[in-house]
């Protein structure tokens, strides 16, 4: 079903909530590694250190011939690293002096300018699992919201800065839920924001109680409902005639979000804007090394080499960053 996107749009990785002292996956991976289950089982151990991508570890041990001991000691792993993850989110407060003391009021009023208009739909895309946005995004003028599922934390859990438990955990919708009230899934929905490669939080449709976080991507996707669901938003949002597509902290190393990416700008007039730290001349170096990175390439209008609090300083000025995206993404 088509659901026109905003011609602003929004794209987000791991390198957007490290902002914020999150994890990128080489932190995941090494707090897995370290864990001590994963200590006891020297197959696990191996094909960590032959793999560094840590969900797809998690989905061949779930999948493949290891023990039920194996597969708890990752499973808990894993949340363990999880949970590491949100007890930095949820205790990250905006104050100078802090170690990563980024303008939330400025970051909130950058993601509001993604909000739908004129009977188009606004659109926040993530990468990433954890619980950022949920916990800090929060502006009254503007709502954001995830098509098809509940909410996974109130506004107390919010306030109290309460960690969630299993209890909280949502389980998706089945492919006949999801069908039976499409419609309505993304009415009313100021932004929709799309978590397309699972998150923290949640469990299968399948009612096995496997957490949500996917790579051995295409599969997993297909597999899971509101994942492939998702992916088809993505897709569609990005093929709508001459929209810009805003990234931060997305590293291009996933084959299947670059393939969508490269083929809009190829063929309906996609234009890329990056913020990233990262030198231009390194960036551009390695862009070439990935899949479709020669298109991604081509496809790229503008590069900000700032990092948030470049962009969002604890002052609360608007800084040179700021006003030249404004300029540049917002009413160019």
């Amino acid at each position: 079903m088509k659901k026109k996107a905003t011609k602003t749009i929004l794209l987000t990785g791991a390198g957007f909530t490290k902002n914020f002292g999150g994890f990128l996956a080489k932190e995941m991976w090494s707090k897995i590694f370290n864990h001590r289950l994963v200590e006891e089982y020297q197959k696990l151990r191996k094909l960590l250190c032959d793999d560094y991508d840590y969900e797809s570890i998690y989905h061949k041990v779930l999948s493949g011939e290891f023990s039920i001991q194996e597969k708890g000691a990752i499973t808990n792993a894993i949340l363990a690293a999880y949970v590491s993850l949100d007890d930095v989110v949820r205790n990250w407060t905006f104050r100078q002096g802090a170690p990563y003391p980024v303008n939330i009021y400025g970051v909130n009023n950058f993601i509001r300018r993604f909000a739908g208009k004129n009977g188009e739909f606004g659109f926040f895309f993530t990468m990433n699992q954890d619980l950022f946005i949920e916990r800090h995004f929060n502006d009254i003028r503007t709502g954001l919201g995830q098509p098809a599922i509940r909410r996974l934390i109130d506004q107390y859990m919010i306030n109290l800065r309460l960690p969630i438990e299993k209890i909280n955990y949502i389980s998706l919708p089945t492919k006949d839920m999801l069908q039976r009230d499409l419609n309505s899934y993304i009415s009313g929905q100021t932004i929709c924001y799309i978590k397309l490669h699972g998150s923290y939080g949640w469990q299968s449709s399948d009612g096995k109680e496997r957490l949500v976080i996917g790579r051995d991507k295409e599969k997993q996707i297909q597999d899971e409902p509101l994942l492939s669901w998702y992916f088809e938003l993505f897709k569609e949002a990005l093929e709508s005639k001459e929209r810009k597509l805003f990234t931060i902290g997305y590293s291009f190393r996933d084959s299947h979000i670059n393939k969508i990416i490269a083929d809009s700008a190829i063929n309906h007039g996609l234009k890329l804007y990056i913020l990233s730290p990262e030198d231009p001349t390194k960036f551009m170096t390695n862009i070439k090394s990935v899949e479709y990175g020669e298109q991604i390439r081509s496809s790229i209008n503008k590069y900000y080499p700032y990092n948030l609090l470049d962009v969002f300083p604890s002052n609360q000025d608007d800084s040179h960053a700021w006003k030249e995206i404004i300029e540049s993404y917002f009413t160019e």
